[in-house]
């Protein structure tokens, strides 16, 4: 028994999600034993408190919670107890709104940290970008992105994602009109804020990177306004690029590999879905070919999850939203569902777990014949556009003020 203890107590503390997505940047964490069904009441809360407003998403590094919320005029970085929710570190900086923002939805932040080992970096909606002390909330370094290399606030407030390559941190700078020497995207040296490289000039854009092994080579890839490309992730240099049309430059979902060689893109605004593949030839020239195109799978801000051979989303921007099911091979709609308001998604444990923005939160079971719900309930009540996080059995989510656990484990009782 004392082993066993033991053995819990390593699992629970090197439970982790560091980054946008989780683990593996595609929203499926490898969490076991969570619940069947939930009582009617929704599952057991394990404790919940107002926060700043704010859509970045919750990171956990063992029982540490990190995100970023709105106070006033200042942007701040908040270092949580993940078992009483009790705020540990806060450190806030002036973010003042830019000129002719739209603020209909909220000045932000819209972006998740990153955490890579005792660093903490994050990006606010202002384009100001800090490297912050794990443990104390201490500021590093920092840099104004706008300032310094023109990049664009987007209008609604800068919200792509961090991501982690070797030393280096990667994020998108896409200019403003005007910007002198313009690139679209970055990478700064963890350790120091350092300028590595950046690359030739692309749109601004909310889409969050990824970085996928392609045949043993990595590949950094994004969507920029109308462009979908691969780079080289240690010197910015682009590897393969392809160009859509209009309507899909509005683009705010991050790409979804799918190994070995595809890569997915959604936009809402009519946008719609595509599926790529990546090719290299003897001569080591890369390609990017379109398999198909579907318009009526248009996933706004949220998110892709993919089981096997078929991709399930919310479709829907600002009007109706369907949870939809796409065929990987055929771009074919396998099956439409009415019943949630545009949704964000997690898989774990064989098991789909679905947060509306009307604060609705859902446990089912999807395959390509169609979408069993097990159980639903509302949890939040202000408008909850931020993908949940799962760690072990725990669920940590939130609405525009408040930050909530909840207890999904099969022995969990109200």
């Amino acid at each position: 028994m004392l082993l066993l203890t033991a053995t819990a107590g390593v699992a629970l503390a090197s439970a982790q999600w560091t980054q946008w997505g989780g683990p593996n940047r595609d929203f499926t964490c490898d969490s076991t034993g969570l619940a069947d069904q939930w009582p009617e009441n929704g599952p057991r809360k394990i404790w919940s408190r107002e926060i700043g407003g704010g859509h970045s998403s919750i990171l956990v590094d063992d029982d540490m919670l990190y995100t970023m919320c709105r106070r006033g005029d200042k942007d701040a970085v908040l270092a949580i107890n993940a078992d009483t929710g009790e705020t540990v570190w806060e450190t806030q900086y002036d973010a003042p709104t830019k000129p002719n923002m739209d603020l209909e939805f909220g000045p932000g932040p819209h972006s998740t940290p990153l955490i890579v080992g005792d660093r903490v970096f994050t990006v606010g909606a202002m384009v100001q970008f800090h490297c912050l002390d794990k443990k104390t909330g201490k500021i590093l370094w920092s840099h104004d992105l706008a300032e310094e290399m023109g990049a664009s606030y987007l209008l609604r407030g800068y919200g792509a994602s961090p991501i982690a390559y070797q030393n280096t941190v990667i994020l998108c700078v896409g200019p403003r009109r005007a910007a002198k020497d313009p690139a679209g995207l970055a990478a700064f040296k963890q350790d120091t804020g350092e300028l590595v490289w950046k690359s030739e000039a692309f749109s601004g854009g909310y889409p969050s990177p990824i970085i996928v092994d392609f045949n043993g080579r990595d590949i950094l890839i994004d969507a920029l306004g109308a462009t979908r490309l691969g780079l080289d992730p240690a010197t910015g240099e682009v590897i393969w690029r392809a160009t859509v049309d209009r309507q899909s430059a509005a683009i705010m979902a991050s790409p979804l590999w799918i190994p070995p060689d595809k890569v997915f893109f959604t936009a809402g605004y009519g946008g719609g879905s595509r599926l790529f593949k990546i090719s290299v030839n003897e001569d080591g020239k890369f390609a990017a070919d379109e398999l198909w195109h579907c318009r009526k799978m248009k996933i706004h801000h949220a998110n892709a999850i993919r089981i096997g051979d078929t991709l399930y989303g919310s479709s829907g921007d600002f009007g109706p939203a369907f949870l939809m099911a796409l065929d990987i091979d055929t771009g074919k709609i396998q099956w439409r569902q009415r019943g949630f308001a545009k949704s964000s998604l997690l898989l774990a444990d064989g098991k789909l777990i679905i947060l509306d923005e009307r604060g609705n939160l859902a446990l089912a079971t999807a395959t390509p014949k169609g979408l069993e719900i097990h159980s639903q309930a509302k949890v939040l009540e202000e408008l909850s556009w931020t993908t949940p996080t799962l760690v072990g059995t725990r669920l940590y989510l939130r609405d525009y003020h408040t930050i909530k656990c909840l207890d999904l484990s099969a022995e969990a009782k109200e």
